[in-house]
Order: C-alpha cells, then sequence, then structure tokens
C-alpha cells in the first residue's frame, strides 16, 4: 500500500493490519535489558498485573494492579509466570537502535511523534481494554499477542471505577488478529483496543500525538505573556461617576480587548511558537551540552574519516522556511536561525536520526554548513555514535523468560 493511500483511507479513519510489514524484523532490545531500563532513575515505566495476581504477596486485590517504576532487580524475580507487563516509555531516549525505528515512519511530520514505548508481557498480560488519543503503530516484536478493537470510532467510553488504569467497562471487538514477529497494526485515535500476550512476547508502540485545543491555548499564551509588550498595563480610559460601581464600563471593557488583541498572534507568531511547543519533549527533558565538544578542525576530521553522526533525542528536529532560501531550525523547543547555504544540511539533519561521515561531509561544502554542524554538536544537538553506541544494562532474566 502506498503511503498517499494509507493517508487517504486509514490515517484516522480506520485501523489496518499489515502482515509481515517488517520481514526478518529484530527485536532492538532485549526483555532482560527492558526489565534493567526499569530500574534506572529517570525512566518512566510501570508493571500491570491482571486478575488481582499481586493479593498473595500482601498488595491490594483488584483487576488490574499497577507498579509505577523505577523497580528493584528483586520485583522481577518475584514475578508470577502469566498476566503481567512490563511498559517503559521513550525506549528511544535510551537505546539508539529503538530509535531508528522512527526513522521507518518518517512519512508522519516529526511534530507528531511522541515515543517509542516497548512492552514486554508473559502470556495473559495486557492492560485491559482501553482507548488512546493518539495514532499508534503497534509492531510485533518476538512472541505473539492477540489484538481485539473496533473497526470504528468506540461510543461507549465509560471506564471501570477505582482502577489506577482507563479500562473500559463494556468491551465487544469487531475484529480479532495474532501478531507475530514482524507484523504490524495501525489504531487511529478514538478506536478501543486490547491486546493480551499469546506467548511472551515483545511490543514496539510507535506513537504520534496531537496537542488538545486547551493545551495549545495554555501554551501559546504563556509564549505571548513573554513577548513584546506583554507587561505593558491597562490604562482606564477616561472615566465618569458611574451609578453603580459593579458596572463595567464600555470603554474599559474596549480597552481590555485592543490589549489582548495587541500581542502577537500573527501566523508568523503562531507559527514559530507551534514549531518550538511541538520540538520539545516532556518537561524536565532538553538538550544537554558535552564536556567537549568538537571544533572546526576535529569535526571535519572525524566526517572524512567516516565516523557516524548522531541526532539527540532529547528533543523533535524540525524546521520553517524563510525568505530567500533561509530557514528556522528547531530541535528540542530550540529555534536556530539558518542561513541559506547551510539550509540543505539542515534538511538533511532533520530527516533521519544517523548520518555517514563522509556523506555529512559532502554536504557541509559551505563554511556556514560546518558552522551550524559545530553549533549543533555544542549543543549536544549532535554527537558522534562512534562503533559500539550503548545499550541498555542488563538486569536478572524476569518472569517467563526465567524457564
Amino acid at each position: 500500500m502506498s503511503v498517499a493511500r494509507f493517508f487517504r483511507e486509514h490515517w484516522q479513519k480506520k485501523p489496518l493490519l499489515v502482515r509481515g510489514a517488517f520481514p526478518r524484523f529484530r527485536d532492538p532490545i532485549t526483555p532482560d535489558e527492558l526489565a534493567g531500563l526499569a530500574c534506572e532513575d529517570g525512566v518512566e515505566s510501570r508493571i500491570v498485573e491482571r486478575r488481582g495476581a499481586g493479593a498473595a504477596r500482601g498488595r491490594r486485590a483488584g483487576p488490574w494492579e499497577v507498579t509505577w517504576g523505577p523497580h528493584d532487580e528483586a520485583r522481577f524475580a518475584s514475578l508470577p509466570e502469566r498476566d503481567w507487563t512490563l511498559l517503559v516509555q521513550e525506549v528511544n531516549r535510551w537505546v539508539p537502535e529503538a530509535a531508528l525505528l522512527l526513522d521507518r515512519f518518517a512519512f508522519v511530520p516529526n511534530v507528531r511523534v511522541d515515543d517509542v514505548m516497548v512492552s514486554f508481557a508473559a502470556p495473559g498480560g495486557g492492560v485491559g481494554p482501553h482507548v488512546d488519543s493518539y495514532d499508534v503503530f503497534l509492531v510485533q516484536g518476538r512472541g505473539e499477542r492477540r489484538w481485539r478493537y473496533h473497526t470504528a470510532p468506540t461510543r461507549d467510553t465509560r471506564l471501570v471505577p477505582g482502577l489506577d488504569l482507563r479500562v473500559l467497562a463494556s468491551f465487544r471487538a469487531d475484529a480479532d488478529e495474532v501478531l507475530r514477529p514482524g507484523d504490524m497494526l495501525y489504531l487511529p485515535p478514538g478506536f478501543a483496543h486490547d491486546g493480551v500476550a499469546v506467548t511472551p512476547c515483545l511490543t514496539y508502540s510507535i506513537g504520534f500525538r496531537s496537542p488538545s485545543a486547551g493545551e495549545a491555548w495554555a501554551s501559546f499564551a504563556a509564549a505571548a505573556r513573554e513577548g513584546a509588550g506583554a507587561a505593558r498595563l491597562l490604562e482606564d480610559p477616561p472615566l465618569s461617576p458611574r451609578a453603580h460601581p459593579g458596572a463595567i464600563p464600555p470603554a474599559l471593557l474596549a480597552r481590555v480587548r485592543a490589549m489582548v488583541r495587541s500581542l502577537d498572534t500573527s501566523d508568523d507568531a503562531v507559527d514559530r511558537w507551534f514549531a518550538s511547543y511541538a520540538t520539545r519533549l516532556k518537561p524536565g527533558h532538553g538538550l544537554e551540552p558535552p564536556r567537549r565538544a568538537p571544533d572546526e578542525a576535529t569535526l571535519r576530521a572525524r566526517l572524512a574519516r567516516g565516523d557516524v553522526v548522531a541526532r539527540s533525542e532529547e528533543g523533535r528536529w524540525a524546521f520553517l522556511p524563510r525568505p530567500r532560501g533561509a530557514l528556522l531550525l528547531y530541535v528540542g523547543g530550540e529555534e536556530i536561525a539558518v542561513p541559506a547555504p547551510a539550509a540543505g544540511i539542515a534538511r538533511i539533519l532533520a530527516a533521519a536520526r544517523q548520518f555517514d561521515g563522509r556523506a555529512l561531509a559532502r554536504e557541509a561544502k559551505s563554511r556556514a554548513a560546518r558552522e551550524l554542524l559545530v553549533r549543533l554538536f555544542a549543543r549536544g544537538a549532535l554527537r558522534f555514535a562512534g562503533r559500539g553506541a550503548p545499550r541498555a544494562r542488563q538486569r536478572p532474566p524476569s518472569g517467563s523468560e526465567r524457564r
């Protein structure tokens, strides 16, 4: 199926199951490495047990029980043989091979990317039937997972009360499929689904989200508050004695309307706000400058010998065109003015996550392009990947993987 047909017939319209979407798929992470990530500070993770599986160990019984990370190693050794799942968010930030999965979905704009969430489930493990507010591609790694889902938008979104999960109170599937390694299921927002592991399995959720209108207004208002003229105080119009002090003078309301409208809400201001807003990650994330960034001579030498260059996953990458061939590059919410001679390499950098050094050197012929690369390395937006990119730390085997 062509991308054009996918957008026309399925994107935000209806699910699509693709058998063998990733032929000979190789997992970029093992279950033990995923468990290792879940034990680390700063990594968002949770363990979900079905049918009150933890009650025997003194925890509250219930249909689903959620334990948030970071987890102790002993937690995994104590898990039962079935009916649980481990979910880890933003694995693309920690595992370079997982980040490269996102390049397979480069037909969707970068600003719509959320993250790569990875789940390992023992047989029977899942999080219950639910509805997501974002587009998601579910790529099956090792093992098998059964997906039941709606083929039309879900109308009954009532939830089971008293749970830490948003589990639907009523769910009857229209489709029932078992995904095997390399299969992929696309689900638009608002379509209920329920995935349950048939065998021990890894599943990769490639999520794409959009801000709600409320989120957008709140963020734009905060940005406008920092703009020119935002600190100007309201000036009263000529006042006259009023019959009642509770009445707001029409002339004062006119001044208020004019003051609010004086804030920069031009198309350009909105576009630049959105580019900055949509390329940021969650609060607490940001580019971190290296202790020692390469200067131009070092950069040219390392590119010439073919060292691999990798983008930071601490922010999305996007750009806006400017007059006379220039552009504004956005990385993790930061706006960088790029002159026309460096615009070509900026577009290349925004299109993928890893680059061959020699190929990048051929594109960095101009001084402006090399200066942009040096600047991006100094900000921590780019780095040399080296010959062995770090992988997640391993922990002792967990759950069904112990056998």
